[in-house]
């Protein structure tokens, strides 16, 4: 490969990484690793690398870039046609490299790991044992395939007799349902590990209470020996003797659950802190140690009979899963990790003879550029090494294989790695990092110079985060200083603080002297509804600047609602943050779907439907018929229930009910549930909105676009879901429970609504790769959530398997203990997600309600020199919420004047046309519009058209209709195809005579108003829409076309059969209604009104001209 001769990467040597960024662009032959810094360019830095290989010969189809969403995948090819399509300066054959690649980039292989790893499979489907064409499983429908899995599971453990009885044991000590299915869930994501150490089945030994009774015998004979009956270690026996009894009557019954609960019911702890030890013969510490013993025995042999019956049902669990592994393997429905697997599998072997694929695709992707590559998991890095190896290796040691230089290129930000929970894991990136250290044919750079942030701004990050991020071998990346763009103007604090700070001293207490988790939350919503009105000049104060970066020149500009961001590291403090924004006046735009299904407008229309799945569920019929959608008051409901109704949908209204809120939303819900097979999951959620009113409730509340744009995104999400499943409403319920969940974080991001100012509200994770000119980072106070994980794995592959506190596999607690460092040490790099979207301005909140929060993290590290209080000025404006207060009842006679007032406007329609208008009706609408005699007079004497003209063929509706179709057609033009049009529009129209059309559009065409009009600027059926009074007044002008003097003239063609003088001033007042319209709408004046009445015989034209 020849290489170019300059660079792709303008030389910028006042840069700090300036080197390291020219390693990246002219080291073609040398394997790159790349430690990009938050906001360094290094999607700038992959495309300026591509564009090199390019112009140094390489074909693009044989680069494959592989990124972590479809959006960055189509982001980063349509920069790289960008650079791709800068030829000038370069040499003829630089040039017409690029244009070459330029025409086969759509084809190239630039996507994410999992549509290359099909396009592996894809190239060598029979090697990989799937079916020549494969379908890719979605996420959603996978999760809809899971759920059959897990059907089959459950049906597994209890047919299968020694799943059975393993099965038993663990239901009997408290294993429910769900943290089976929690089990099965995690072994289906890492199925592929189960390959290899799967659970092994173990029996599960007869449950033999002897030995303990024995030992409780032994415990129970130390009484004798006791001198004090006061004493309170002698206190525990009769305890004891009572627990023996009761052993020993359930020990023959055969009732396993029954027996476990009576060997848990022996007291666990507080011997040792029992008895005095003159009581005792000067030996209380033996009789203590007898009580633990018999504890000691009790746990023993419980576990004897849990651990087996754990990797038992572990081992069915895994059997099932891998059963079903295969079926999609063969039948070629692969889900992404399944492409991951298969693809890895295509290049594995001892030999080349082995893996037969693994050279041919060796030799075709000559080059490997992995972006993001702190978010890999173990599988797509060893996708890429064996790919780019020289060599191949069986199914370890695949670390070691020699890379020959140049063929692989990693670029990642190892501070970035948040996704541990896909699997995403950060050894994989250091320890291919150390590899890179140690290959003589590989360099590591490293990029600091941050583009992105301004210099006030990036010393507070580099302050706080080298004290949060330290380097801790495999577990923690050591920290590097980002550095700011030397070309950047020093941070101006006119412009508005860079770092501010909510809630430095904590929450104020209440009345009560203590400070709640809501009041917390409360305080510091208001906080930052406060931070956004003074930032964005809404207080009174000057809006804070936004500095642009440097394409923009660096300029300056007022801070507004859509560059603020707020982030939050979960849900649980979006209510607060909303209400308070509602309470500011503050648009605001929630955007990941996570947090939309959290919305209490969804979770009500949600609560309907599980009504209607599940009739049995009166927890959920009664929270549906509280809900907005029914608005039945808990008065409502005790009046129903106490006069004898029944928690059902088709329950009869008790005595006294009939017209109960209760009764009519029972009555809805029973009538839609009889159609329930009728409709899909998508036409339910519609048919309730628009039933229920919701969105035209919502236009009462200051969120009613938030309302509309969360249900149509539901709505439209519930669409998508039938068409990929084809599944029923139970299962799109449980679908949308997964949405809700709180571990369910990552979403893909709801496009903005741009048509106004609106503050966005995102979780941290899903505005990685994002940026704004402001952040705010919140509800970070409350203690995380350490849920322990199902399924875990050490670095040799071994599962370690919990199903619930105390009844887990053996090494688990301490597998738990390695994930929980790895866990704390991603929480801190989550912070620096956050904190590095930041563009001008970060309000970080310190509001905390446990030492280990991350707001607390924060807050360990505070530096009230780089991150000021938030200050209000004095001048500050203060919110002025507008106060509610009751009105007093009005008296009969008035409430009778008002009902009746309210009924006739309610009568008046919203909108009416102009004819009828023209006619005299219009119910209600009360305008001087058809008042056409004031604008216009007679252009001579008018006479009254004949009472017959032609023949009735030539009239009525379909008539007139076609003949407007057909002058529309031919825009005014006598073309010799009029014949052809007018058979064409009378065939469409069901008439039998085109020619009698034909004739009457020919007339209409030779009329010296349209032949006018033909030569002039015109308008063929032109629709106008004008509000009137709150009602809307609209219509279809058939012709309308200027003058030379610049003035409008308003046409109508008629083809009635005869004409009255009533008909006739109607139309007058018709076109009279045009031109007063045409005037509101454009303020010209329309100076002549024409009547052109078509006939086959020739056109008759009445005029009226302004007055």
């Amino acid at each position: 490969m020849s290489q170019p001769k300059t660079s792709p990467f303008p030389a910028q040597p006042n840069l700090k990484d300036a080197d390291d960024r020219h390693v990246i662009g002219d080291a073609l032959d040398t394997t790159v690793f790349v430690e990009a810094g938050a906001g360094s360019g290094k999607t700038h830095a992959l495309v300026g690398r591509i564009a090199a290989l390019v112009d140094g010969g390489v074909d693009v189809g044989a680069i494959a870039a592989i990124t972590f969403t479809e959006k960055a995948a189509g982001e980063l090819r349509d920069r790289l046609r960008g650079e791709l399509a800068k030829s000038y300066g370069l040499d003829d054959l630089r040039t017409e490299r690029r244009n070459t690649a330029l025409d086969r980039l759509d084809a190239a292989p630039i996507g994410t790991i999992h549509s290359f790893a099909a396009r592996l499979i894809g190239e060598y489907p029979i090697e990989a044992g799937v079916p020549p064409l494969i379908t890719v499983v979605d996420e959603l429908r996978a999760e809809i395939a899971f759920e059959h899995r897990w059907e089959e599971a459950r049906q597994a453990l209890f047919t299968d007799q020694a799943a059975d009885a393993a099965l038993r044991v663990l239901l009997a000590v408290g294993v429910t349902l769900d943290q089976l299915r929690s089990v099965a869930a995690a072994l289906d994501g890492n199925w592929d590990r189960l390959r290899t150490h799967p659970p092994l089945r173990q029996s599960v030994p007869v449950l033999d209470v002897g030995p303990l009774l024995r030992a409780a015998d032994l415990v129970l004979e130390r009484k004798a020996v006791c001198t004090d009956p006061t004493d309170k270690l002698l206190a525990c026996f009769p305890l004891v003797q009572e627990w023996r009894d009761e052993l020993e009557e359930v020990r023959g019954s055969g009732d396993f659950g029954r027996i476990i609960d009576v060997l848990n019911a022996l007291p666990s702890t507080g011997y040792a802190r029992k008895g005095s030890k003159k009581n005792w013969g000067g030996d209380v510490k033996s009789v203590q140690q007898q009580f633990q013993l018999l504890v000691e025995e009790r746990d023993g042999l419980i576990a004897r009979q849990v651990s087996p019956a754990v990797n038992t049902v572990s081992a069915v669990l895994a059997d099932v899963l891998l059963a079903a592994a295969k079926v999609r393997q063969r039948s070629g429905e692969l889900e992404y990790h399944d492409l991951l697997v298969h693809a890895r599998d295509l290049l594995v072997g001892d030999t080349e003879a082995h893996a037969p694929a693994r050279l041919p695709l060796h030799r075709r992707y000559t080059h490997l550029m992995l972006d993001e590559f702190q978010d890999t998991d173990p599988v797509q890095a060893e996708i890429a090494v064996r790919l780019a190896a020289d060599t191949s290796c069986g199914p370890d040691g695949w670390e070691d294989l020699p890379v020959a230089p140049g063929r692989l290129f990693m670029v990642g930000d190892p501070k970035q790695s948040i996704y541990r929970f896909r699997r995403a894991d950060i050894a994989t990136f250091l320890a291919a990092r150390a590899r890179a250290v140690s290959d003589p044919g590989s360099e590591v750079a490293t990029l600091q110079t941050n583009f992105r942030s301004g210099t006030a701004l990036l010393d507070w990050i580099n302050a706080v985060f080298n004290h949060l991020i330290v380097g801790n071998g495999t577990i923690q990346p050591p920290y590097d200083p980002l550095v700011p763009d030397p070309a950047r103007p020093a941070w101006n604090d006119d412009d508005g603080p860079a770092v501010v700070v909510l809630g430095r001293n904590g929450a104020t207490p209440d009345e009560n002297g203590k400070v709640t988790a809501a009041s917390r939350s409360r305080q510091e919503a208001a906080d930052i509804a406060a931070a956004i009105r003074l930032a964005t000049g809404t207080g009174g104060a000057p809006a804070w600047q936004h500095q642009a970066g440097k394409k923009e020149g660096f300029a300056r500009r007022p801070l507004q609602l859509q560059d603020v961001c707020i982030l939050l590291p979960t849900r649980t403090a979006l209510p607060y943050v909303e209400d308070a924004l509602d309470a500011a006046g503050i648009e605001y735009r929630a955007e990941a779907s996570s947090l939309v299904y959290a919305t209490q407008e969804v979770t009500d229309l949600l609560l309907a439907l599980r009504t209607l799945a599940n009739t049995a569920d009166q927890a959920a019929l009664v929270l549906a018929l509280r809900s907005a959608l029914f608005a039945c008051g808990d008065d409502d409901l005790f009046r129903w229930k106490q006069a004898g109704g029944a928690w059902n949908l088709h329950a009869p209204a008790p005595e006294g009910q009939e017209n109960s809120p209760v009764r009519v939303g029972l009555a809805y819900l029973s009538g839609l549930h009889r159609e329930l097979p009728l409709l899909s999951p998508a036409e339910l959620i519609e048919r309730i909105a628009a039933d229920r009113r919701v969105l035209e409730a919502a236009t009462d509340t200051p969120r009613y676009r938030d309302v509309w744009r969360r249900i149509r995104f539901v709505t439209d999400q519930a669409r998508a879901w039938t068409e990929a499943t084809h599944g029923g409403l139970r299962d799109y319920l449980v679908w949308t429970a997964v949405q809700q969940e709180e571990n369910a974080r990552v979403k893909e991001a709801m496009v903005p609504e741009t048509d106004m100012q609106a503050v966005r509200i995102m979780t941290i994770h899903a505005s990685k790769g994002l940026e704004f000119p402001m952040v705010i980072l919140a509800g970070a106070g409350s203690a995380p959530k350490h849920s322990p994980e199902p399924a875990l794995w050490d670095e040799a592959g071994n599962v370690f398997i919990r199903f619930r506190k105390g009844v887990s596999t053996n090494g688990y607690a301490e597998a738990a203990d390695v994930e929980k460092t790895f866990t704390e040490a991603e929480r801190r790099r989550l912070l620096y997600v956050a904190c590095t979207r930041a563009e001008s301005h970060l309000v970080v909140s310190h509001y905390s309600g446990s030492s280990s929060s991350l707001s607390a993290l924060l807050g360990s590290v505070d530096d009230v020199e780089l991150a000021p209080d938030l200050e209000l000025p004095e001048d500050f404006l203060p919110l002025h919420k507008d106060r509610s207060t009751a009105l007093p009842v009005p008296g009969w006679e008035d409430w009778l004047a008002s009902s009746a007032g309210w009924a006739a406007e309610s009568a008046r329609v919203s909108r009416t046309s102009v004819t009828a208008l023209a006619k005299g009706g219009g119910n209600g609408v009360t305008t001087d519009y058809g008042t056409a005699d004031v604008f216009h007079a007679p252009a001579g004497i008018e006479e009254v058209l004949p009472r017959f003209a032609g023949k009735p063929e030539e009239h009525g509706t379909v008539f007139g209709t076609s003949l407007h179709r057909l002058l529309e057609l031919t825009d005014l033009e006598l073309s010799p195809s009029l014949p052809v049009l007018a058979a064409d529009v009378a065939a469409s129209a069901g008439l039998r005579n085109a020619a009698d059309l034909e004739a009457s559009a020919r007339s209409a065409l030779e009329s010296a108003p349209v032949r006018r009009a033909a030569e002039h600027e015109h308008w063929l059926e032109l629709p106008i829409v004008v509000p009137e009074s709150g009602h809307t007044v609209e219509g279809i002008i058939d012709l309308m076309y200027r003058e030379d003097d610049g003035s409008l003239v308003v046409a109508d063609f008629k083809t009635d059969i005869s004409v009255s003088e009533d008909q006739l001033a109607a139309y007058w007042r018709q076109l009279g209604t045009y031109a007063k319209m045409i005037g509101r709408i454009t303020g010209e004046d329309v100076s002549e009104l024409v009547l052109i009445f078509c006939r086959a015989s020739g056109a008759e034209v009445l005029r009226r001209t302004r007055g």
